[in-house]
């Protein structure tokens, strides 16, 4: 309330307002012992809150090392040529290595016309292209390229794109790209389009001659050989490709030791004759020839069986190896002919005693060629991927392969004759960031319930890691819930949980923390250092990168695994911390309980803080007017005196 005001009079000389503010501050000691009791019970409510969060990020780190998503399942592939193939792997890949060669990569149609002039148009009319068997067609009411190329691409979506290209001052040039990879996504051009192909000079018609085949299909019978020639000689410079289904169907082969099967050599003698009479046999005389009695036939050949069948010729007459026919079934292979020089036929030479070979689809084509039209300026054609899977040719219409090897899913970025090593095993890398960012939530908890409940400024200073702010804090925490319980209990249940032996089965290579390389710094040698008593955690790296080179399953066993057989992991020092920190941190928890009683102290004390101003209000209202009331009676008195002894000199005077 503001101090009473006399007029004419600018201060009391009676010191009233002292004397009210004397009194008033014996008033007010209640109410701010009140008000320092509402900040403590905010600074512990806000500590608890701290306190929860860090205990939640422990127990959400503890729970990603046992749980499905667990980091120790997780996997890399390292490639031995990343430029050329690069591979992702899943959780479900097996530890392996393999290899891989790229004789192509998979591209996409992109064809660039000649220089057009800068002011040219596009006519008016129904513009139809084509990528594989999807159709883009729209109406086009002319326009100038730019604004042709604009509607195009609003309406290609995935399909295909243009733009323009300056080639020149005042000139340009037209770039129409198919965005789908593969030898069947050709872009094709009908109506309008293939009008504004032809005169842009993207296409030119088609006048190669093409290569056939003296038989598009064939069979060759075991131990026979065919010549299959071509109509003319195929160049290397060409650039061309052979494409061809191949099957191999075994016969009935002759049964081991079967007479009936079996091809008679030499003659065969027939038994001499016999009489018998009165008991008396008589039998002739064996027939005498230069014959060896009883001759065995000699063995069979061995049979022949390879996959080594096809080939083929070269202009000048050497055969060159194909890739191998299947043993069983059917398969289909593309070969790039420009990798084997100029040839002019294929050759079946087929050894084997008992597979018949079958050949079909034998086809010779340009790759470039779209139908009856070839591209003048190809930035790149239609193509399929082409690997080599461990010796197995694999064709794919993208460079992004994820149905070969299960849970590795490959990129192939450029062609290399060299095989590429691809090799996958646990990501050792992701399971340490795992159990550090474990070891780090663990202590920053730690760390907390040190500051808490204990009024030791050490604590501080021997956390290093902590900001300035951090540290000013911390100091206005330091010891706030010193010989607290709920902190006690759960300090010592952490330090039990970590020192606890674990084991999963008899053949457990890891039983403790401490055998990975995470232990308490009272576990260190040297003396005693009263930092090592307060329960933080070290890693030791050199130890912890051996265990999970050499044993990752152990490691992972360690922190959980399944007790009873259910297929729940309910075991381990993650399983165990968590289920020890949970009920500190769920829904109407400890915390959340220590919480809510703070905050019913706080609301209680902030009510009752309010009553007290409004009392000392009160109160100090009513000494300032009794005050005032006190000040006015003694000016009276006062006025009166000076009255009197003015009145009294007076009368002096006059006598």
């Amino acid at each position: 309330m503001a101090d009473i005001s006399i007029p004419g009079v600018t201060a009391s000389k009676y010191k009233t307002d002292e004397l009210i503010e004397g009194l008033m501050k014996l008033e007010r000691a209640p109410r701010d012992r009140a008000d320092a009791d509402l900040q403590k019970y905010k600074k512990q409510q806000e500590a608890w809150r701290q306190l929860s969060r860090h205990v939640s990020t422990l127990r959400d780190s503890v729970r990603t090392l046992y749980s499905y998503n667990n980091p120790f399942s997780e996997k890399t592939a390292e490639s031995s040529n990343s430029g050329a193939v690069t591979a992702t792997a899943s959780r479900e890949a097996q530890d392996q290595k393999f290899s891989v060669s790229v004789s192509q990569v998979a591209s996409a149609d992109s064809f660039l016309s000649k220089e057009l002039p800068e002011n040219g148009t596009v006519k008016k009319g129904t513009y139809t292209f084509f990528v594989g068997d999807q159709k883009l067609e729209f109406e086009w009411k002319g326009g100038g390229y730019s604004d042709f190329v604009a509607a195009l691409n609003r309406r290609g979506g995935d399909i295909l794109r243009a733009s323009i290209i300056r080639t020149s001052p005042g000139k340009r040039a037209l770039l129409i790209e198919s965005l789908k990879t593969g030898s069947t996504q050709r872009l094709g051009f009908e109506n309008s389009a293939l009008d504004l192909a032809l005169e842009t000079g993207l296409i030119t018609k088609n006048t190669a001659s093409a290569v056939s085949t003296s038989e598009p299909d064939t069979t060759v019978q075991p131990s026979s050989s065919k010549t299959i020639d071509f109509s003319r000689p195929v160049k290397a410079s060409q650039g061309y490709v052979l494409e061809y289904t191949v099957s191999a169907e075994k016969q009935g082969q002759p049964s081991e030791g079967n007479p009936a099967e079996t091809i008679a050599t030499e003659p065969q003698l027939q038994k001499p004759g016999e009489i018998t009479y009165s008991g008396i046999t008589i039998v002739n005389a064996k027939s005498e020839t230069a014959l060896t009695e009883e001759s065995a036939p000699p063995p069979p050949p061995p049979p022949v069986e390879t996959n080594s069948v096809l080939s083929l010729r070269s202009t000048r007459g050497a055969a060159i190896p194909l890739p191998d026919i299947p043993a069983a079934g059917e398969e289909s292979f593309t070969i790039q002919l420009n990798e084997f020089g100029d040839v002019d036929a294929l050759l079946v030479n087929n050894k084997n005693t008992y597979k018949t070979v079958k050949l079909s689809n034998i086809k010779i084509y340009d790759p470039a060629t779209a139908g009856d039209y070839t591209p003048v300026n190809p930035v790149s054609v239609a193509k399929d991927a082409i690997i080599k899977y461990e010796g197995i040719t694999i064709t794919r219409p993208t460079n992004t392969i994820d149905d070969l090897v299960p849970g590795v899913t490959l990129s192939v970025h450029e062609t290399v004759e060299k095989p590429v090593s691809i090799s996958v095993a646990p990501d050792t890398e992701t399971a340490k960031e795992a159990v550090i960012s474990f070891v780090a939530n663990y202590n920053r908890v730690m760390a907390e319930i040190n500051i808490l409940s204990q009024n030791k400024p050490e604590i501080i200073t021997e956390l290093q890691y902590f900001t300035q702010e951090e540290t000013e804090e911390a100091e206005e925490k330091l010891g706030m819930m010193q010989g607290d319980m709920t902190l006690n209990t759960l300090k010592s249940a952490l330090q039990r949980i970590t020192s606890n032996p674990y084991t999963a089965d008899d053949n457990s290579e890891f039983k403790l923390l401490s055998q990975i390389g995470i232990s308490t710094r009272a576990d260190s040698g040297g003396g005693l250092d009263a930092s090592r008593l307060r329960g933080y955690l070290e890693i030791d790296e050199n130890r912890l990168d051996n265990a999970l080179e050499n044993s990752i399953q152990s490691v992972k066993s360690l922190f959980g695994f399944d007790s009873d057989g259910d297929l729940v992991v309910d075991s381990g020092a993650a399983v165990e911390m968590e289920k020890n920190v949970t009920p500190y941190v769920q829904t109407g928890g400890i915390f959340s309980i220590r919480t809510s009683g703070l905050a019913t102290r706080i609301t209680e004390t902030e009510r009752k803080i309010t009553q007290m101003d409004q009392q000392l209000e009160a109160k100090e209202a009513s000494l300032r007017q009794k005050y005032s009331q006190m000040e006015g009676a003694l000016n009276r008195l006062e006025s009166q005196s000076e009255s009197l002894s003015n009145f009294s000199r007076r009368q002096n005077s006059s006598n």
